[in-house]
């Protein structure tokens, strides 16, 4: 049997954190401050601080300031969103830690919008009563690294982690390459804490990095998943021709000139997301019935008010620069532009407690890898979750409960031990691609699944026989898994890719399919009714026959294995908010 030396890099470490975008360095650094004399490593894909969703988006903050009211917001939030899906415990604690979350921004230097006079600048929320935004500049991390550095915490960057290692029933850490230089890492750790975030399928561009690495990881070896059903968000409304706008719902409308948030929404208040689910599910009913194009038409005399300066330069000149390029590759402003709904995906179903323990034993998951699998978002695909505006903070909340609760742990735990031979077998798995001089192309594989996972007739006009079609063709992707051929490093990070995202989407359109009713973002045609009798229940997947043997996490051409599907009651008798 190979020793792990021979095998590749070893690294030891007491708490590896995958992932260096803002949940990974927050983990990484509440880490180091519950016990500067542990060891901290982050392995990030690209590099730490630049990585992630939250320098592409930045902008919003959601919180509770001084003077809002939670009961208000939380009562909103589980009816009108959660629609009772939410662990009320944690979002409640969620809730009452954001305006810290703001105030530490501000310690670490982040840039936040301030006043005239110097304070904070915050408004009411637009999108849920009883909460508030303010905005942060997109360079946020910046000083988040410069912390987690000064602490101690080592950054491993260009590392593609692929699979988690087990002791036993035990997390001990991952393995995964080099995207540079092809060289294979063993990453021995006491903690493990998911930070790579959700899966979106490499849609839109924004979120190309999301690609479910770590919710993958986390299936393979056991973990449990919980609302995976709604990782079907269909997020903005934005100009087809270049991808872009953000333009709202108000004035969006059909080829007759009929508004359709009237149609649909008639009366409507907050949503709590920025396109509402009657409106989406609307928006493709006018198109596959006759009536699209879908347009954005805002009356003519209708006058954007001045934006007041807030003094964040980063975010200023990148909305300067989009705007410039739209101007530059767009289509004229007086044309009438056609309106999209593109998907976002945001699988994060890692199921997780109130300090972000995954269901095993020394492996922790953190922002959009665990956000509905916390359930503090309930019924709607998370990110946003709780509110616009609350992506960042769950990811900065969630890593600050998770990471002293991995630092204690580590502190208390022994080193672990990992079987040679399991490695050995996942390093096959690993490079397996590039030994392949035929096959299958990852690009072929990745059009194929959008080609499923995209469409709205499929992942949001659900009904039995469009799932059942939609996991027919998620198994076609699947069974040529093992024929993917990489021509370099960069085409094999492509193929992890794709399998982990094969397996998201089969975790959504299974959950989805067993969910035989409409709550939140899960809309069935054949079931169009909410049952409270009988789906006050959160939907949990795990890999059947439970964790993976050998130290690892699976054997070569073990894709995730079958799933295994059960439900678990929600304890609505001991929360506050209760339907009527």
């Amino acid at each position: 049997m190979k020793t792990l030396e021979t095998l590749g890099e070893v690294i030891t470490t007491d708490v590896l954190v995958v992932g260096g975008g803002i949940g990974g360095l927050v983990a990484a650094v509440k880490a180091k401050e519950e016990n500067p004399g542990l060891d901290v490593l982050i392995a990030e894909k690209q590099t730490t601080g630049w990585a992630g969703k939250a320098t592409k988006i930045g902008g919003f903050l959601a919180f509770l300031k001084p003077g809002d009211d939670p009961d208000t917001f939380i009562d909103f939030q589980v009816r009108s969103c959660g629609f009772y899906l939410n662990d009320q415990r944690t979002l409640t604690k969620y809730v009452h830690h954001t305006n810290e979350a703001v105030q530490q921004f501000a310690d670490w230097g982040a840039r936040l919008a301030k006043t005239p006079d110097g304070a904070l600048l915050s408004f009411p929320a637009f999108w849920a009563p009883g909460f508030s935004m303010t905005l942060i500049d997109i360079d946020l991390m910046r000083p988040i690294r410069a912390r987690a550095r000064k602490l101690g915490t080592r950054f491993l960057d260009k590392i593609h982690v692929v699979d988690l290692l087990t002791d036993g029933d035990r997390i001990a850490g991952a393995v995964g390459f080099d995207i540079v230089t092809g060289r294979f890492y063993i990453l021995k750790a006491k903690a493990t804490i998911l930070a790579n975030g959700s899966c979106g399928y490499k849609v839109r561009r924004f979120w190309v990095s999301g690609t479910g690495d770590g919710v993958a990881a986390a299936f393979r070896v056991g973990a449990e998943m919980r609302n995976a059903e709604f990782g079907n968000l269909y997020g903005h409304t934005v100009f087809q021709d270049t991808d872009s706008g953000m333009v709202g719902c108000e004035h969006l409308v059909n080829s007759a000139g009929e508004n359709l948030k009237q149609k649909y929404l008639p009366g409507a208040g907050p949503a709590g997301v920025f396109l509402p689910i009657q409106l989406a599910i609307g928006m493709q009913r006018e198109v596959v019935e006759g009536r699209g194009p879908i347009r954005f038409a805002p009356p003519p005399s209708e006058e954007v008010a001045h934006k007041p300066p807030v003094e964040l330069p980063k975010l200023e000149e990148w909305m300067r620069r989009i705007q410039e390029r739209e101007r530059q590759y767009g289509l004229p402003s007086e044309a009438q532009r056609e309106i999209g709904a593109p998907l976002h995906g945001e699988t994060s179903c890692v199921k997780v407690d109130q300090d972000m323990r995954t269901t095993l034993e020394g492996l922790w998951a953190i922002g959009d890898a665990s956000y509905a699998g916390s359930a503090v978002a309930g019924a709607m695909p998370s990110p946003p979750g709780i509110s616009p505006g609350s992506g960042v903070m769950y990811a900065v909340i969630s890593a600050a409960w998770a990471g002293p609760s991995a630092a204690r742990y580590a502190a208390e735990a022994g080193p672990p031990e990992v079987d040679g031979r399991g490695v050995e077998t996942l390093k096959q798995e690993v490079f397996a691609p590039l030994q392949r001089e035929g096959g299958v192309q990852p690009v072929e594989a990745i059009s194929a699944l959008q080609d499923v996972a995209a469409p709205m007739k499929y992942n949001l006009r659900r009904s039995k026989d469009r799932l059942e079609e939609g996991l027919a063709r998620i198994e076609a992707v699947k069974e040529r898994l093992p024929e993917l051929q990489a021509q370099d490093l960069h085409y094999l990070s492509k193929c992890h890719e794709v399998r982990s995202m094969t397996l998201c989407a089969e975790l959504t359109f299974r959950a989805a399919l067993m969910r035989t009713e409409s709550r939140g973002f899960h809309f069935r045609e054949d079931y169009p009714e909410t049952d409270d009798a009988n789906w006050l229940k959160w939907v949990i997947l795990r890999r059947a026959g439970g964790r993976a043997g050998g130290g690892a996490a699976g054997q070569a051409g073990d894709h995730g294995g079958d799933i295994e599907l059960s439900t678990e009651s929600i304890p609505i008798g001991e929360y506050t908010v209760r339907p009527k």
